[in-house]
């Protein structure tokens, strides 16, 4: 049918919600921001596409979606292209309240036992500081959770804006970082054109946050 814009595929990982919020009336943050732009320049229909985490939307990479917001994760570059990073977000550790931690050091440099969950970009980077206590691998965030929650003396990985949204009851989320991820929008490979434009609208984006008083 003519008149009908092609669709955009946008896949957003709802379990960062540094980047990306749902709400009943839609999607916030600059996730959404950076979508809408792109698919206003493509002269694309915006088409959201939910991931409960970054595992899942990294494994619809050619089939699920045509752009995602991902971690720039260098695992990943046999199945997909990165455009510009255009944000960062901090990987912190929650603990238990009563635990002795008060930094990330703290937890990597002693025998505490630290849930983390596989395919997510901080996790490559836990498992390459080699902390000193048993690193406890979960296929999901909400597994990881589960495993802190029944553990008082385990440790819970994941983005810290991520661990402050969940009000984990009776923890409290470590007030620095164990590592600093980029986020930037995943292409499948060979979307060289698609990429090319996608980069513009990040540039144009990072210029004006540059000078906006």
């Amino acid at each position: 049918m003519t008149g009908i814009a092609p669709a955009l595929r946008v896949g957003f990982n709802l379990n960062n919600t540094a980047l990306v919020q749902k709400t009943a009336t839609g999607y916030t943050g600059v996730a959404p921001d950076l979508a809408r732009r792109i698919a206003e320049a493509a002269g694309r229909a915006l088409v959201p596409v939910d991931y409960p985490n970054a595992r899942s939307a990294v494994e619809a990479v050619g089939d699920g979606w045509d752009i995602a917001f991902l971690a720039l994760d260098p695992a990943r570059a046999d199945r997909m292209c990165f455009s510009t990073p255009y944000h960062s977000v901090s990987a912190s550790f929650a603990v238990p309240n009563a635990h002795p931690a008060q930094s990330c050091t703290d937890v990597l440099h002693s025998a505490t036992p630290i849930a983390s969950p596989k395919g997510a970009a901080f996790h490559t980077k836990l498992v390459a500081l080699t902390p000193q206590g048993p690193l406890h691998t979960a296929p999901t965030p909400a597994e990881a959770r589960a495993l802190f929650e029944a553990d008082s003396t385990t440790a819970l990985a994941g983005i810290r804006d991520t661990l402050l949204a969940a009000n984990l009851v009776g923890c409290r989320v470590l007030s620095d970082e164990f590592a600093r991820i980029e986020q930037a929008i995943a292409l499948p490979k060979g979307a060289d054109a698609l990429l090319a434009l996608v980069n513009e609208i990040v540039e144009s984006f990072l210029h004006a946050r540059a000078t906006d008083p």
